[in-house]
């Protein structure tokens, strides 16, 4: 089998004296700091689809068929980005300290603080400016939104409350992370990777159990139960340290991938209380591992020009920001558009444009002034406990699936 896989460094069961004089180790770690440009186009690719889902709202076959959900394989790929970076960090924190150099009580503690620094600021200036200006139902759910159990809120309600239903899954990945650094950290090495697996075959089995005792379908997205399978998948390429090779055969991985994903939506499309439903998940995210894994080499000719151009790694290295604002500045315009303008958020195409061109304006903006100056601190300040920090190795944050795009739409009606 030419077309085989390759996973190189993959070092699960080195012993603490042999972490650092291990080879396989060593090439890893070299790999994992040098910045590719193209997991950047990835993130770039996911948070752009769901913009293009919610914005077009209310618009038939546009840009794909209905039963294409855009934003919904957008949130896989993401939550297996997140997955296998924050792994492979806490991967090279555990190396340290099993050969002696870092305390696990340091290695945790700056785990969280870096988590905090990463997703708090642009969280808080979303939150302060939706409150000030009373968007949707942000001021009666306030202490939802700050205490990080937004998801939970839309569970309990089985609805998606406006302006703040897309913090549902940045509120999945921090519950998540709240005990993932201790799994990674100090379990024994030897039992690692089976309990990845295990965590994931566990995300499996909730939807199962939802299906079987008729759970809200709502409740299956936004519990953080829902996501382990992906958060899980990319983590264990990310312990493993997983890189796919290029080959003649790589054609034939393409069209794997391609297979997995189109199963996924037309079972998207089908009865989601059928067992077959639970599926969906799974495929989407064993298709990503394998994108991932070949993104962590590198893509040639026209795929690697392609996820490496300027304006989409740019896109993706401010994913975050064009991800939390965009649902604001929807909002904003609905709200207080002048009605001898309201034809630019009427008129599907201009939507589109006009909504793009000011997130992408916010986001950059954001990241300018507030996100890339914390990130230099919480990096400088972070490579003195966990050695070299790689480029452009923060998580992505999650996106959110087709709902909320359902609830602008109504937005829109009403005005």
């Amino acid at each position: 089998m030419g077309w085989a896989t390759y996973w190189a460094g993959t070092g699960v069961g080195s012993s603490r004296a042999g972490v650092f004089t291990s080879g396989k180790t060593l090439a890893r770690d070299r790999a994992l700091e040098c910045y590719q440009p193209q997991f950047d186009g990835l993130r770039a690719l996911a948070v752009l689809t769901v913009m293009v889902d919610h914005f077009s709202a209310d618009v038939p076959n546009f840009p794909l068929p209905d039963w294409i959900h855009l934003g919904a394989t957008g949130v896989r790929l993401f939550l297996v980005l997140s997955g296998y970076f924050i792994t492979a960090s806490l991967r090279r924190a555990r190396d340290r300290m099993d050969a002696g150099a870092l305390s696990a009580g340091k290695a945790i503690g700056v785990f969280y603080w870096r988590r905090s620094l990463r997703i708090g600021p642009a969280y808080l200036v979303f939150a302060a400016i939706a409150l000030l200006l009373n968007l949707g139902a942000i001021r009666q759910n306030w202490p939802w939104i700050f205490t990080g159990t937004v998801n939970w809120l839309i569970a309990w309600k089985d609805e998606w409350p406006l302006a703040i239903s897309h913090l549902w899954s940045i509120c999945v990945q921090e519950q998540f992370y709240l005990l993932w650094p201790l799994l990674i950290l100090l379990l024994p090495r030897r039992w690692m990777l089976s309990s990845i697996i295990a965590v994931a075959f566990a995300g499996i089995a909730f939807r199962i159990g939802c299906v079987i005792f008729s759970a809200p379908i709502i409740a299956r997205w936004v519990l953080p139960f829902g996501s382990l399978d992906s958060l899980a998948a990319g983590a264990a390429l990310g312990w493993c340290g997983g890189r796919l090779r290029e080959s003649r055969g790589g054609w034939v991985l393409a069209l794997l991938c391609l297979s997995m994903l189109t199963v996924a939506a037309v079972l998207r499309n089908s009865d989601p209380t059928q067992l077959k439903s639970v599926l969906v998940e799974p495929l989407e995210a064993g298709a990503f591992v394998i994108l991932v894994a070949r993104t962590a080499t590198g893509f040639d000719g026209n795929i690697g020009r392609f996820l490496s151009n300027a304006g989409l790694v740019f896109a993706g290295r401010i994913s975050y920001g064009l991800y939390i604002y965009h649902i604001l500045v929807a909002m904003v315009f609905n709200r207080w558009l002048p009605s001898q303008m309201r034809f630019l958020i009427t008129i599907p195409s201009l939507r589109l444009v006009v909504f793009g061109i000011v997130t992408l304006f916010t986001a950059a903006l954001s990241w300018r002034l507030l996100e890339q100056p914390i990130n230099r601190l919480r990096g400088e300040e972070t490579k003195k406990a966990l050695g070299p920090i790689p480029h452009g190795s923060w998580e992505p944050e999650g996106v959110t699936p087709r709902a909320p795009r359902l609830i602008f739409s109504a937005e829109l009606k009403r005005s």
